[in-house]
């Protein structure tokens, strides 16, 4: 590839990842903010003492406001999060915070060890509101 275009083939490869990776940023970039302004034209969005009220017959106020900072950190400035937001196809939050990050600090706050949690109820959808009752799930 170098030898095309008359560069030293590393020269040629690293040029050739940085530009990639940069379209791959920015493809997800835009992925994410398009996803973000749809969501936000078809519901409303709660603040932290309205989400607060939604959930509050669902799980304790404890395990609604970890999920508020939590997914409000993803979302801001163009979302809040709605207890009915699914965190992988709405709010875009990568898996592996959801399932490794989220439980890990729950339970260090819990006073816990991780590998407790319960298994996911497979007929929830993962939503705020199901993830917060499946914090409330875990021993204490």
């Amino acid at each position: 590839m170098g030898e095309l275009l008359g560069l030293p083939e590393w020269l040629a490869v690293s040029l050739y990842l940085t530009v990639a990776l940069s379209a791959w940023l920015t493809y997800s970039y835009w992925s994410i903010r398009r996803a973000h302004t749809r969501l936000a034209l078809r519901r409303a969005n709660p603040d932290e003492e309205t989400f607060l009220k939604l959930m509050m017959t669902d799980c304790s106020d404890e395990a609604a406001r970890f999920v508020w900072d939590q997914a409000h950190f993803y979302v801001k400035p163009r979302l809040t999060p709605h207890p009915d937001d699914d965190l992988l196809a709405d709010l875009k939050i990568d898996e592996d915070d959801l399932m490794l990050d989220w439980p890990r600090e729950w339970a260090e706050r819990k006073g816990f060890h991780e590998s407790n949690f319960p298994d996911w109820p497979p007929a929830w959808p993962a939503t705020i509101r199901n993830y917060a009752k499946w914090l409330d799930l875990a021993p204490v």
